[in-house]
């Protein structure tokens, strides 16, 4: 036992996470290697070479940057961005002029509420596709040339379903229009590096970006990928600014958190049918879950195709029921949104989602019981200090 509160609400915190069963889609779980590295000597030291004592930290970059790019088949990657957030605004700077229009999904539909307008830039929402909770493209593609759209974002925190990137890409290149387009990739990135899910740069979008915690099984921080030469030196001034070119959006970008997503590039490098046991696990607990009594969106297209799915639920009860699971160890979120990712990299299987979502339909149909709690404990005593089947 230590003297230091902090460090008892530490110890506290992880007994908990251990425990418990994390099933909030915008998480991950670190494998060793990747805490190593977050609490090694890096997580004290700065990366320009105007210090002293880099040489090491260049090559670090250099080397995480190099398994991005093999990873995602892109020319040029960047990751010293701090967060997802960062990399939204690298491309709007970089993509885009003040005054001018940006296509984003509305936050209605899980689109990222990205403050655009306090950047000068002008929101317009894209059509969404009940259906599939995607971009809705042959509504779309009038609204990008009648609204002389500049930059559209593809992408949002709810993606079950791909997008239409090749749809809305190719009808901008054959009408001559000047949109551009970028993929957030937050929530998929680790599905799209394993070929999973779909392939924004081969589809189309001239930039893929994201965060580096969700199914990328990384530290929380950001990425950014492309193919488009001329975007090289625009991205490097507004993520690597040095004090004698001047300083943008990233100064110290953490070094121990590079190294860390350098670690988790290369365990995801071996781990190639990650991202399919990812999507089956979704599959299987939407289903389950639906079967025993739980509404689960989009049946009829078998419940997704990447890490998460959706309760069908209103805002009230899907709150209530995030909070009732929290008493017996299953994490989830407000929105009604389950992720099997870090389960998924924790080494469950399909067998392991009946178990789980016949626990969930236990507490939906009879409150948190302490039956339920043990029954989440169990199950995750086994799978509480590894990675991977």
């Amino acid at each position: 036992m230590t003297n230091s509160v902090i460090m008892e609400l530490i110890d506290e915190h992880e007994k908990m996470r251990n425990e418990g069963l994390n099933l909030i889609a915008s998480e991950n779980w670190l494998a060793p290697a990747v805490r190593k590295a977050l609490a090694s000597d890096l997580a004290g030291r700065y990366h320009s070479t105007w210090y002293g004592g880099t040489s090491y930290i260049r090559k670090i970059i250099e080397e995480t940057e190099t398994l991005a790019k093999r990873l995602f088949r892109a020319r040029y990657a960047f990751v010293l961005p701090l967060s997802g957030t960062m990399c939204d605004l690298a491309t709007l700077f970089t993509m885009s002029k003040p005054g001018e229009k940006v296509g984003i999904m509305p936050f209605t539909h899980g689109g990222f509420p990205f403050g655009i307008e306090q950047y000068g830039r002008k929101r317009v929402h894209l059509p969404v596709n009940e259906a599939n909770n995607a971009i809705d493209a042959e509504k779309a593609k009038p609204l990008i040339r009648s609204e002389n759209i500049a930059l559209t974002y593809i992408g949002a925190s709810f993606i079950l379903f791909p997008h239409p990137v090749r749809e809305l890409t190719g009808y901008a290149r054959e009408n001559a229009l000047k949109s551009r387009f970028v993929y957030d990739g937050a929530h998929v990135m680790g599905l799209i590096a394993t070929g999973e899910f779909q392939d924004p740069l081969r589809e189309g979008a001239e930039v893929l970006f994201g965060s580096t915690h969700k199914s990328l099984y990384g530290p929380q921080g950001g990425i950014i990928l492309t193919n488009n030469t001329e975007l090289v030196e625009p991205f490097r001034d507004y993520l690597d600014g040095e004090v004698r070119s001047g300083i943008c959006l990233v100064d110290n970008p953490h070094m121990n958190r590079v190294a860390a997503l350098g670690m988790a590039l290369e365990e995801l490098s071996k781990d190639r049918g990650y991202g399919t046991r990812v999507i089956k696990n979704a599959k299987t607990l939407g289903r389950a879950l639906d079967d025993k009594g739980i509404p689960v969106r989009f049946s009829d297209r078998g419940y997704t195709e990447s890490h998460q799915i959706l309760l069908k639920l209103d805002a009230k009860r899907a709150a209530e029921l995030c909070h009732r699971y929290d008493k017996v160890g299953i994490f989830t979120d407000e929105g009604g949104r389950l992720g099997t990712a870090e389960l998924t990299h924790r080494g469950m299987v399909e067998s392991d989602m009946e178990e789980i979502a016949d626990i969930m339909a236990s507490v939906y149909k009879h409150g948190a019981r302490d039956e339920s709690k043990k029954r989440v404990r169990k199950l995750a005593k086994g799978f509480s200090q590894q990675a991977g089947p």
